[in-house]
């Protein structure tokens, strides 16, 4: 019987001593991941103020020349100047940091090939080709020749992975694509917990302290506006259209502030009896609304174009909705609680950070992702 006790008391101090370990673990892991999140997101916002530094003048002109010829393309002409240059700016802008590989790749390869399918030029030379010809000397090729390089890239590319991708062009973006003036990430800035290839792709990409992929979204604006119109066109017929009357319910803006901390709060009634409108709502790169005054304007009605046919969720984001990039980590138990950065199949808005299912289910798998935009918990949750 002491004997039975005593072990007893011994499992019940190892089941202790387990739970504790695992946490002081999991703390580690997600400081670790949060110092990683940081240091990424860092990096960012320098490249990102640096391109809006640089976007003006002739760099800024020759970018509304090819939305004009974009827009011509497909029959919508009359659009104002105004607008051109805001759709310019995001246009150049989804280019410099994409989330996924075809906002690159048809942008270089829309009168050229790929030298490989499905893979931007740019990612190809800058981190692709390198990465394979290090393969190759590794394996005892020491001068692997250029059609070896090709024939590995290709070989590579054919295990990717679409969770890995926003990851993998986001670490592209910040290490190797235009900088504007910024300086050049030192190779030590990141190590190898921080960045590795996990699909063995011969693509890296940002991972998290569980050895996970990260995952970025440039505008996540379904995961501040969660039900908006869909297709998001207005209809100038009808008083009660739901692009007009638009409004973000208190548990949607609680349950993106799980992850984007410091949302404006809802409007407060004015003394005089107006509401004012929902900052939520209002885009940071148009403040006035002339995006959405557009799709207004040319709906198609009356002989006129479709606005909508370029300016809609699939290639841009949710009009009049606020936005800022979001670098995340689905945490311990790899629940992210959102549809991949790639997912826009099906009617599918996971590149706008679009909940995997409805608010009230999809809850707890926010409590321990970890972001960029919760600063005031130190970049963890």
């Amino acid at each position: 019987m002491e004997l039975m006790i005593v072990i007893g008391i011994i499992a019940i101090l190892m089941r202790l001593t387990f739970s504790v370990m695992y946490g002081l673990t999991t703390q580690a892991e997600s400081e670790a991941t949060a110092a990683t999140i940081r240091k990424i997101d860092g990096v960012l916002q320098q490249r990102i103020d640096a391109f809006n530094r640089a976007f003006k003048g002739a760099r800024a002109d020759a970018a509304a020349n090819i939305v004009r010829l974009k827009l011509a393309q497909q029959n919508i002409h009359g659009v104002r100047d105004e607008v051109i240059e805001i759709l310019a700016k995001k246009r150049s802008f989804r280019f410099e940091f994409p989330q996924r590989m075809a906002e690159r790749y048809i942008e270089e390869h829309a009168t050229t090939s790929p030298k490989v399918p499905g893979m931007a030029d740019s990612v190809f030379i800058a981190i692709a080709a390198p990465y394979a010809r290090d393969q190759l000397i590794a394996e005892g090729t020491p001068n692997p020749t250029d059609a070896q390089v090709l024939g590995r890239v290709t070989s590579n590319w054919a295990k990717h992975d679409n969770a890995t991708e926003s990851a993998e062009l986001l670490y592209f973006a910040l290490t190797a694509a235009a900088s504007y003036g910024v300086g050049a990430v030192d190779n030590d800035r990141f190590n190898e917990r921080e960045v590795a290839d996990t699909d063995e792709d011969g693509l890296p990409e940002f991972i998290d302290a569980w050895g996970q992929p990260l995952r970025f979204y440039r505008w996540p604006t379904r995961l501040i506006d969660m039900n908006p119109p869909t297709p998001f066109q207005p209809d100038l017929t009808d008083p009660a259209d739901p692009t007009d009357v638009r409004a973000i319910g208190g548990l949607h803006r609680e349950t993106a502030g799980l992850l984007i901390r410091g949302l404006s709060p809802p409007p407060l009634t004015l003394p005089n009896g107006a509401l004012p409108r929902d900052l939520l709502l209002t885009d940071p790169d148009d403040p006035v609304g002339r995006l959405y005054s557009e799709l207004e304007r040319l709906n198609g009605t009356n002989g006129k174009p479709v606005f909508a046919k370029e300016f809609n969720e699939t290639n841009y984001h949710t009009p009049d909705t606020w936005h800022t990039p979001l670098v995340i980590s689905a945490g311990a138990d790899e629940e992210l609680g959102l549809l991949e950065p790639t997912d826009d199949s099906g009617g599918n808005f996971g590149n706008l950070a679009q909940l995997k299912s409805s608010v009230g289910s999809v809850r707890d798998s926010f409590t321990d992702n970890i972001t960029n935009r919760n600063r005031s918990a130190g970049a963890r949750r």
